[in-house]
């Protein structure tokens, strides 16, 4: 039996509290072999739609559109291309047309999934506290495949870069690079408003550690960074840098040290309009009974797939 959290429940519509308290005196084997398994499924795909609240969601940033049913596996987002416009001239004269140009960019979709297999013997575990670890656990996986997606895409970037030179080693960004990234895009007429990176990574060779939390160390008594700092002191964060909403995540970094030729250490961007997520399925989550192992398994998963929309919204800046 499958479980759908969809994408347009909002964060106080997962009331997992609510689940909780209804299911907090039930075993795993009483929920299961009362409800065919929907309301485990229920409390582990809301748990996890809720884990996905609490880590940087990538597609926060994304143009997201949402694929139809019947609309295939490959998702359309329409692009358009205008051209410059004329200069002004005499009224007598007429006017230039300058047609702009329809184009798209396809997503072909992809399944972000993970499983869980639980035996006979942990039925006797209270189902809540199952479905909160299993769907932590679900919630973590499918954020980072879905986030690692999108970073993907971002790093098949190639309009705008700024190169950090380092052979070998690893070079940490600065504050000339984050303004001059930011420029080229507004170059391009486009207005940045985001920052992606990740949190700290360790030195290789001669290098420095790089990533978000070394570039506020190493600034920490700079003029331009001291009203920030309050508020860093306070909270331990910073929501934005610059007028850039800052997403700070490990995954960004994944199987990566830094140090090698094409490495991105940061991207900047428009958000809603640079990349695009095409939501097929949000989580789902599912509870299948598996009796050669006797015990069951629990799958969640969600269908989507990113895209590089406006690559000229789009600035990394990257290892040399």
């Amino acid at each position: 039996m499958a479980i759908a959290v969809g994408p347009s429940m909002s964060a106080q519509s997962l009331d997992f509290g609510r689940l909780t308290e209804e299911y907090s005196k039930l075993t795993v084997r009483e929920v299961i072999s009362s409800t065919s398994g929907v309301a485990l499924a229920q409390l582990v795909a809301t748990r996890a739609a809720i884990q996905l609240l609490t880590l940087v969601d990538a597609r926060r940033f994304c143009r997201v559109e949402l694929v139809p049913p019947g609309g295939g596996t490959t998702h359309h987002f329409q692009k358009v291309v205008s051209v410059a416009p004329t200069a002004s001239g005499e009224p007598s004269a007429d006017i230039t047309l300058q047609d702009p140009t329809l184009t798209d960019v396809t997503a072909a979709l992809t399944m972000f999934r993970i499983g869980t297999f639980v035996g006979d013997m942990a039925q006797r575990q209270a189902a809540v506290n199952l479905a909160e670890v299993v769907g932590i656990a679900h919630g973590n996986g499918i954020n980072r495949d879905m986030n690692a997606d999108i970073y993907a895409s971002l790093n098949a970037n190639t309009t705008n870069t700024r190169t950090l030179t380092g052979v070998g080693v690893t070079v940490n960004y600065a504050w000339a690079d984050i303004f001059g990234i930011r420029g080229q895009i507004e170059k391009q007429r486009g207005r940045p408003d985001t920052f992606v990176t990740f949190p700290q990574l360790p030195a290789v060779g001669a290098g420095v550690e790089v990533g978000w939390y070394p570039f506020v160390l190493s600034n920490i008594t700079s003029v331009q960074y001291t009203a920030a700092l309050a508020d860093y002191l306070r909270t331990g964060s910073i929501a934005e840098v610059f007028g850039l909403r800052l997403f700070v995540d490990q995954v960004y970094a994944l199987a990566k040290n830094m140090s090698a030729v094409g490495d991105e250490l940061a991207h900047c961007l428009v958000s809603n309009e640079a990349t695009g997520w095409a939501q097929a399925e949000d989580i789902v989550s599912e509870v299948q009974r598996w009796a050669l192992q006797v015990g069951f398994r629990i799958v969640t998963h969600s269908i989507g797939k990113s895209a590089k929309v406006l690559e000229e919204f789009i600035g990394s800046i990257q290892h040399l």
